[in-house]
């Protein structure tokens, strides 16, 4: 039953994904200004911060004694966001649900216009009950992305869908338990990795 259950939650994200790539081609060629994401991070200050949830406000000293990734982005995002998740999601799934009470993502939004608690639930749920969606008024969520070095423009698109594309730092940064920067992974990293490191992390203080 478990294989199954498995097999199914792997084909939901592969179609998300997918869907996600394809609609955002046919749809909208202009998107694929996004396509180039930002490499690499700004030198990272780190630090405890307070974003909302569905849940309600979440900081991230609450997640003291946790294994947390952060990845921040939008939903709309045609390409990397998805599969940056995608690429979480997997992780999550090869970790033991021991290590996985231990272990949270938090997906932080760039797009609060579009992207309020509800929209970031649905969108999170997709990939994985242990990503978490985040998001605040723009000049809270720009102060924490500076505090991790992520790098964000907003341009306007007058001729596309949205209207607009966001260009931000595509890395997955990934904090200790103690809630300090450990190490970042680009994007498009594969699942074995980041399992491999944060087990690493969870087993350091053992």
């Amino acid at each position: 039953m478990m294989c199954w259950k498995k097999l199914f939650f792997n084909q939901r994200t592969f179609l998300l994904v997918f869907a996600s790539l394809f609609l955002s081609f046919e749809n909208n060629s202009s998107l694929s200004a996004h396509e180039t994401s930002v490499s690499g991070t700004n030198e990272i200050q780190g630090g405890n911060f307070t974003l909302n949830s569905t849940e309600g406000p979440l900081s991230l000293k609450d997640l003291r004694g946790s294994v947390v990734l952060l990845f921040f982005g939008y939903t709309s995002c045609p390409s990397v966001c998805p599969i940056s998740l995608a690429t979480i999601s997997s992780a999550f799934s090869k970790m033991l649900p021991a290590d996985l009470k231990r272990t949270k993502a938090l997906f932080i939004s760039l797009d609060p216009e579009r992207d309020d608690v509800e929209v970031l639930k649905q969108y999170t749920g997709y990939f994985h009950p242990n990503i978490l969606g985040l998001t605040e008024d723009i000049t809270v969520v720009i102060k924490v992305a500076e505090q991790y070095g992520i790098k964000y423009k907003k341009t306007l698109v007058p001729d596309s869908a949205l209207g607009y594309v966001i260009s931000h730092s595509s890395d997955i940064v990934v904090l200790g338990l103690d809630g300090k920067l450990r190490r970042t992974f680009p994007h498009d990293t594969s699942a074995t990795p980041l399992k491999e490191h944060i087990i690493y992390l969870l087993d350091e203080n053992l």
